[in-house]
């Protein structure tokens, strides 16, 4: 479990193009706790695995998650949903309420 933890932060950094120099800032941990976590492969607190997430915006649940958790999703809807993950939280609560807006004006108009 523990290299898999490991694993997570690197992939992380490496996908976002950060060092861990950049994390450890992002995150409000030490350097040398992130370095010495890493380096000797030790199992970081979920403390520590919380505030990894903070640093790098994305919720335990993220962390943890495979890449592939919808295998079923289509090009179009992937793209939805690298659309979606880049908006701040009030901007997802516009696009909540346009869609069920939109899903209101369709129920009412099938009827018809």
């Amino acid at each position: 479990m523990k290299n898999k933890v490991i694993s997570r932060i690197l992939e992380l950094c490496d996908e976002r193009g950060i060092s861990l120099y950049k994390l450890a800032k992002l995150s409000d941990i030490s350097r040398t706790t992130l370095n010495n976590t890493v380096s000797q492969n030790k199992m970081p607190t979920i403390p520590t695995i919380e505030k990894i997430c903070n640093g790098l915006d994305i919720t335990l649940a993220e962390f943890f998650s495979s890449e592939n958790l919808f295998p079923d999703v289509t090009e179009e809807q992937r793209e939805l949903i690298v659309l979606w993950e880049a908006l701040l939280p009030e901007d997802r609560k516009l696009v909540k309420k346009y869609m069920g807006m939109l899903e209101e004006f369709r129920k009412e108009n099938d009827g018809q």
